[in-house]
């Protein structure tokens, strides 16, 4: 037997050290207590990681789709068909011709090796903006100049600790740890979602909100500090810009209109102003959930701003944590000069919709997809369908058979991160790692970073790929040698990245064009594009009233209606929800078809469902057969099916419009609405 250590390269915050145990035909995959002490278990995903390197389920040769069966072919063979495909539509439609659908299916900074070759060939069409972070991202660029967050164990000197969408008993099992300990100190822990997540069952205490409200929440806790005279008057003095532009936003929303439209008791906004103004330092961790609607960057700036006016920033054991940018910044990229390629860009929301215009040249013919299962995990997917089909040649590199890749033309078989070795760290964690080679590549598989190099070298353009894997490492890594950090000590562990400071912005020293804190405007705030349709759902119905009203609620797209509705429609629409499941990470670690839908007791009575019932989830964009589950822990207004499963190659995005946030080209998935019914097979 033997062990190397390694890490678990998933898009998940935690970045779990790991110890792999090499036994012949399988490995064990275990957490590393030496690196990561406490924190030193890991989760059924990074198991899961180990037994994916045997199972049956593994691809192990490149497959080519011929008549519509598949067909075992070797290296040179599918070499020589991508050459050819490639350099055919370069000679007669131009490289924007070539899409290349990527993502973070795969966190190793090798793997962006795939873009590299992309813009080595002059650019291509490529999505831009985020599935899941952009508008959080770009709200804190703004109110701070930059995303930084303190070190996690800061929280260990909080007093209160927010966890607003946040559910890191599913999402970041390695803060649980030090949530307890920092209860067991005395903090006081809240969560704030409009579920009931697992990590309320530590929690002091639970606040439900209607989901797409949680920013109004912020400003109406915000407006009780400016009435009670609480803000931290010297910080925002010195610290903060904007104040006479932020104050009039405040004012329109006093905790009474608050709570009528995020449901949240007005004595709750209160106290949670006296807790989080008073019950100093407090910490807040936003989830990425918040922040999936179209108001979701504002959602950000609002908390962002209440961070700010209560003094709750660059102290220790205080601040906004969404997540952090620091390796971005301190570590050499393997992408080339954007001024050395020409891209054409669409966001992730809309890039299906856009490249099916009858008007739009080059139209794709040959698309190629790495690091994430598209036809699954992007929106809109019966248009993602559609265009799919007009393609006439489709690549996908995986480790299995993905939905995507059993649609494509040709797969190729990629390594696991036990059989390469490459350099991990995450936008939680402040830890970089190596991760070491811990056995020879499966079947005929190869590493991602070979096999864009080898393609390179056939395609005349090797010159951008003259490093192996263990070079670009080095590269990689070459500015942490001033810090005297080098490859042969990663080996050893995972090293703490030397330029996160234990707490963000200690010196107040913001990267903003005024060097202050940049507190969210009222004009900003209210922008007519900023509008939420699920944020102005709840708003017309704490209205109360069925009159006409361009600025609330209206269901776009929805074409079973043909007029406005009032209050008694509204009360027969519901959020559609698509959280994270637990055991699994999107369409990764899935181990069944179909769906479960989780209904509130009240909605089932409405409509006669039974547990175990089959229920029919429609909207304008599609419908999907579900299995009801009845829980009380949901929102009553919330249908919520758990992403990541699929029937018939489609998941929950058959449902989800591709529909932008206002800022951070992020995609709104929440924002969108569906009706439910007892499901006869009509």
């Amino acid at each position: 037997m033997t062990t190397v250590r390694s890490v678990c390269p998933l898009n998940c915050p935690d970045c779990c050290s790991f110890l792999v145990e090499v036994l012949g035909d399988r490995i064990n995959v275990h957490g590393d207590m030496q690196a990561m002490g406490v924190n030193g278990f890991i989760c059924s995903r990074g198991r899961g990681l180990g037994d994916m390197v045997f199972s049956q389920d593994r691809l192990q040769f490149p497959m080519l789709k011929k008549n519509g069966n598949w067909q075992k072919i070797s290296w040179e063979e599918a070499y020589d068909i991508l050459t050819g495909k490639i350099k055919q539509t370069i000679d007669e439609f131009g490289s924007k011709a070539i899409l290349h659908m990527f993502d973070n299916g795969h966190n190793g900074m090798l793997r962006k090796l795939d873009r590299r070759f992309f813009q080595a060939l002059g650019g291509v069409t490529e999505p831009r903006g985020s599935m899941c972070w952009g508008a959080g991202i770009e709200a804190q660029e703004k109110d701070f100049g930059a995303v930084y967050s303190s070190d996690w164990e800061e929280l260990l000197h909080s007093k209160t600790i927010v966890l607003w969408g946040r559910d890191p008993a599913v999402t970041n099992k390695h803060l649980i740890p030090l949530l307890r300990q920092a209860s067991a100190q005395g903090a006081h822990i809240i969560v704030i979602n409009p579920l009931r997540v697992k990590s309320a069952v530590f929690a002091d205490e639970y606040i439900r909100v209607n989901p797409g409200t949680d920013g109004i929440l912020a400003l109406g806790i915000s407006h009780v500090i400016l009435r009670e005279r609480w803000m931290d008057f010297d910080f925002v003095r010195d610290y903060a810009a904007n104040f006479g532009a932020y104050a009039p936003l405040i004012k329109e929303y006093p905790p009474e209109r608050a709570s009528e439209i995020t449901g949240v008791p007005t004595k709750t906004i209160e106290e949670l102003a006296r807790r989080i103004s008073q019950d100093r330092p407090v910490m807040f961790y936003l989830g990425y959930g918040l922040q999936r609607y179209v108001n979701g960057g504002n959602t950000v700036r609002a908390i962002d701003a209440l961070g700010i006016i209560s003094g709750n920033i660059g102290c220790p054991g205080g601040g906004v944590f969404y997540a952090h940018q620091y390796h971005r910044e301190n570590l050499n990229t393997v992408l080339l000069p954007e001024d050395t390629y020409n891209s054409r860009t669409f966001p992730h929301a809309t890039i299906a919709r856009e490249l099916l215009q009858e008007d739009i040249e080059p139209k794709i013919q040959l698309a190629f997809v790495t690091r994430t299962n598209t036809l699954v995990t992007e929106p809109d997917s019966e248009r993602w369908q559609e265009l799919w089909n007009r393609i006439p040649f489709k690549v996908t590199l995986d480790v299995r058979m993905s939905q995507t890749a059993s649609m494509s033309d040709l797969v190729l078989p990629v390594t696991t991160i036990f059989e390469e070795e490459d350099i991990v760290a995450s936008s939680w964690s402040n830890k970089i790692h190596y991760a070491q080679k811990a056995l020879d590549p499966q079947g005929d598989v190869k590493p991602e970073p070979i096999i864009f190099t080898e393609l390179a070298q056939r395609m005349g353009i090797g010159d951008y790929f003259t490093y192996t894997p263990k070079e670009w490492i080095s590269y990689i890594i070459e500015p942490l040698h001033k810090q005297g950090i080098t490859l042969d000590e990663l080996k050893e562990s995972p090293v703490r990245a030397p330029y996160i400071p234990k707490i963000a912005w200690e010196d107040k020293k913001f990267c903003t064009p005024s060097g202050k804190a940049e507190l969210l405007t009222k004009q900003e705030f209210t922008y007519f594009e900023n509008e939420s349709p699920v944020e102005s759902y709840f708003k017309s119905l704490a209205q109360q009233n069925d009159k006409e009203n361009d600025n609330v609620f209206y269901l776009e797209d929805y074409k079973t209606e043909k007029k406005r509705p009032g209050k008694n429609i509204l009360e027969n629409i519901y959020i559609f929800m698509t959280p994270h499941p637990d055991l699994a990470l999107h369409t990764q670690f899935q181990e069944s078809e179909g769906f479960q839908v989780i209904i509130h007791p009240r909605t089932a009575a409405k409509y006669n469902i039974g547990q175990g019932d089959q229920v029919a989830v429609e909207n304008e964009s599609g419908r999907l057969i579900a299995t009801a589950y009845i829980s009380e822990d949901i929102h009553e207004q919330m249908i919520v099916v758990p992403e990541g499963t699929t029937e018939n190659n489609l998941g929950v995005n058959r449902l989800i419009p591709g529909r932008l946030s206002s800022i951070g080209e992020n995609t709104a998935y929440y924002d969108t609405f569906c009706t439910i019914r007892k499901w006869q097979n009509d």
